[in-house]
């Protein structure tokens, strides 16, 4: 097996000249890539490591919290059909258990249990329900409502076609900025282009008659392919000196004319990396119901699921009491209800 090497940045040879602006930003641009692929490969080991500790540690809490407050709302129904309630609480309770339930229905895994919050739910927020619109249609302000509604919506479609219009028109011919734009992708794309070919002229396994050396072959150009297919140019590089193609002596003999494209892609890597790192941490926000960003490092993931066990804990002990109360406290209900009034 050859060695491994590692696409090292262009050195700054003793007694000479600084390193060109186009070195520098090789550099910088190297730097970068690595230290992102090291927060990504993190969030991506962060991410799995809290799936299967929230399987663990928290799923269970949860299916006992969604357990105790469908008991609840049950207790509550119970409740609201005892003597003694006045007029008022007994609307506020329905409206309270109206809440409660719909939250449930919409939130529970057990099927059941959803279906009979549903159930629930259904039945007070259809007691409820508010008296239908009895809004005169002639009178002027409605005539007005409607007017101004019509005039709002013909705006919308005005601008609506307006804007299709110029995009129509942006769509046929491209602009000088856009022709330029485009001129310098397929140019930054030339050594991508250009290193795949070197390596596929190397590395292709078809031309290999040995088994081992085909076969080791084979696993490089799968490399080469992703590679190539991701934009990757840190790995093509890679590749290359794995492949004994190129070495860093002579990366750094590269003219800033030749490393300004390398420079682009490696922006654009770059830019890519960073894409997925936020979309991994978009997601990971997205799938446990947390407000974007509040999950900011990877090393902190473990910190909101041990806060989350904490606070479910918690949860579950004051429902047991709230539940422990509501039975045997005949006041219980009233404090229960002015809370509900507060929160």
């Amino acid at each position: 097996m050859p060695p491994r090497h590692s696409v090292l940045p262009i050195a700054t040879p003793t007694h000479a000249a600084p390193l060109s602006a186009q070195q520098a930003q090789f550099n910088e641009h190297l730097r970068r890539i690595a230290a992102q692929q090291e927060l990504l490969a993190a969030w991506n080991e962060a991410t799995a490591a809290f799936h299967a500790r929230y399987a663990r540690d928290v799923e269970p809490l949860l299916a006992t919290y969604h357990a105790l407050y469908c008991e609840l709302a049950q207790v509550l129904d119970a409740e609201a059909g005892r003597k003694g309630l006045s007029k008022a609480d007994r609307a506020a309770l329905g409206e309270a258990i109206a809440r409660l339930a719909a939250r449930l229905a919409a939130g529970v895994r057990d099927e059941a249990l959803r279906a009979a919050m549903q159930a629930l739910h259904d039945r007070y927020a259809n007691a409820d329900e508010a008296a239908p619109d009895t809004a005169d249609p002639d009178s002027p302000e409605e005539v007005l409502r409607r007017v101004e509604a019509q005039m709002h919506a013909a705006q919308a479609q005005a601008e609506q076609a307006r804007a299709t219009h110029h995009a129509a028109r942006r769509a046929r011919k491209p602009g000088a900025r856009e022709r330029q734009a485009q001129a310098a992708a397929r140019e930054a794309a030339q050594p991508l282009r250009e290193i795949y070919r070197r390596l596929a002229s190397t590395l292709h396994p078809d031309r290999e008659s040995d088994p081992a050396e085909r076969t080791r072959k084979t696993a490089l150009m799968q490399r080469v392919n992703l590679a190539y297919a991701a934009g990757d140019l840190t790995g093509l590089l890679q590749l290359q000196l794995e492949a004994d193609q190129i070495d860093p002596a002579r990366i750094a003999a590269f003219s800033d004319a030749r490393l300004a494209p390398y420079n682009r892609l490696l922006a654009d890597q770059l830019a890519e990396l960073q894409r997925q790192t936020r979309a991994a941490q978009e997601a990971f926000c997205a799938d446990y119901e947390l407000e974007p960003g509040a999950a900011s490092k990877p090393a902190k993931l473990m910190g909101h699921l041990r806060a989350q066990v904490r606070d479910l804990q918690e949860d579950i002990q004051h429902l047991r009491l709230q539940l422990r109360a509501l039975r045997e406290e005949p006041d219980a209900l009233r404090h229960w209800l002015r809370h509900a009034r507060a929160a």
